[in-house]
């Protein structure tokens, strides 16, 4: 009957629950870490994809002078979070350089193994039981020929990057203009750990609302979502630059002057004309 059934499916959530509860710390944890998602694969590869759109963009500039905008205009646009952002121009071949990088940062990913002796040294491994976990967790799946950047997310990795950053910026591929590849790793690591700060309970709401005010390439990375709600927020900040163009011009500015809180993509086509 309709009542027996329930009840059944009240003692197997019962049962599941009290599972769950008296489950080893450690095991939940292990548990929550290969739950982790975005992957680190999947983050690589959407930072690849993300560069690689930089360089295009600039690919499409009709002339030198566009270009060193377009490279100026991805320097501005970092200014409030105080980095600037990885843009191929100098590379052997600007269309490769994301891969080549991406693929480094992947396969040194997944050939490492934590050293015994390894500590972060923003945390204690007494206090704090993550790190030996995430230790054995990481170089059980490589001993056993798994890749962890295909198990393992941020959690993972924001204890792991820190140690093989060094190892990639003195391995950049070769093609790779040097100083581009360097700020590629950077730039990933500097995501990473916005990733982690936007995921962390304990960041202060005003952080957030602060976090929420400039584009965040972090989110594009790390958001469950894939980034949607990023998108949806630098769509109503732009919406409001326009608006505010808007209600300048209404009020008797010029376009020159009104136009100085776009950026270049911002402007529409038919501003550019009546701009000339």
């Amino acid at each position: 009957s309709y009542y027996h059934t329930m009840d059944n499916f009240q003692a197997r959530a019962q049962a599941a629950a009290s599972s769950i509860m008296t489950k080893h710390p450690a095991e939940a944890l292990a548990q929550s870490l290969t739950n982790d998602r975005p992957t680190i694969d999947y983050a690589v590869k959407s930072y690849m994809a993300l560069t690689s759109a930089r360089g295009a963009s600039s690919n499409l500039a009709s002339n030198k002078a566009q270009i060193v905008d377009q490279v100026q205009n991805a320097i501005v646009g970092s200014v409030k979070t105080g980095k600037e952002q990885c843009f191929f121009q100098k590379s052997r071949n600007v269309k490769m350089a994301p891969l080549l990088c991406a693929r480094s940062i992947l396969k040194t990913i997944n050939a490492f193994q934590i050293p015994d002796d390894e500590k972060d040294e923003k945390r204690d491994e007494v206090k704090d039981p993550e790190l030996q976990v995430i230790k054995i967790l990481w170089n059980g799946l490589v001993k056993n020929g798994k890749k962890p950047s295909m198990i393992l997310g941020r959690q993972s990795l924001f204890h792991v990057y820190p140690i093989l950053s060094q190892t990639l910026m003195d391995n950049i591929p070769e093609g790779v203009d040097v100083e581009e590849g360097q700020a590629f790793m950077a730039e990933f690591g500097r995501l990473l750990e916005n990733g982690m700060k936007r995921r962390y309970a304990s960041t202060p709401a005003e952080e957030r609302n602060m976090m929420n005010q400039y584009d965040d390439d972090a989110c594009l990375l790390w958001d469950t979502d894939g980034g949607k709600e990023e998108l949806k927020r630098r769509r109503d900040r732009r919406e409001k630059k326009v608006q505010a163009v808007k209600e300048s011009l209404n009020g008797g500015g010029d376009i020159d002057s009104a136009k100085e809180c776009l950026t270049i993509e911002e402007i529409e086509e038919g501003d550019e004309e009546a701009a000339e």
